[in-house]
């Protein structure tokens, strides 16, 4: 669902940084030749999704989930157990909890928003090496977004 310029700004700035980064995750994808279509789950909805364009395969009808991605910008543990869930319910090659610092910080109406930080960042670690073997995770930062649409987006 499109909104507005006037609508967006109106959004909380952790909420406009999620979208601003779930643009650039669906845009490098694109660039790199997945499907970036088709978020929902049996469970729920992705933020992002990466897939390989139909092959057809014999019977195989829909496109291929191979990256999967959760923006974590205001999310507590409860809703990360979602999250975790519903990237699970996907199968895909990968996992990716994208931990959006600025964000997490900011959503909480905390005097201590670093230590808020690290008790999200710890407990995505510990979802990380409990479903090992289950789906491949792996943990991306502001950072690593940044590169990767700097190096694939901007550069063609």
């Amino acid at each position: 669902m499109e909104i507005s310029l006037e609508e967006f700004n109106k959004l909380p700035s952790y909420k406009r940084l999620h979208d601003q980064y779930m643009e650039k995750i669906n845009k490098i994808g694109k660039e790199l030749g997945f499907d970036t279509n088709g978020l929902k789950t049996p469970i729920g909805r992705l933020d992002a999704v990466w897939r390989i364009k139909n092959l057809n395969l014999p019977g195989i009808k829909e496109n291929i989930p191979i990256v999967a991605f959760e923006i974590v910008c205001s999310e507590e543990q409860k809703g990360l157990k979602g999250s975790m869930s519903n990237l699970i319910s996907s199968r895909p090659s990968l996992a990716v909890f994208c931990l959006l610092r600025e964000g997490i910080k900011k959503s909480k109406n905390d005097k201590n928003p670093e230590k808020w930080l690290k008790k999200i960042e710890n407990f995505v670690q510990r979802m990380k090496n409990e479903f090992n073997g289950i789906v491949r995770i792996a943990v991306w930062y502001e950072e690593d977004i940044d590169r990767l649409y700097k190096e694939i987006v901007k550069t063609k």
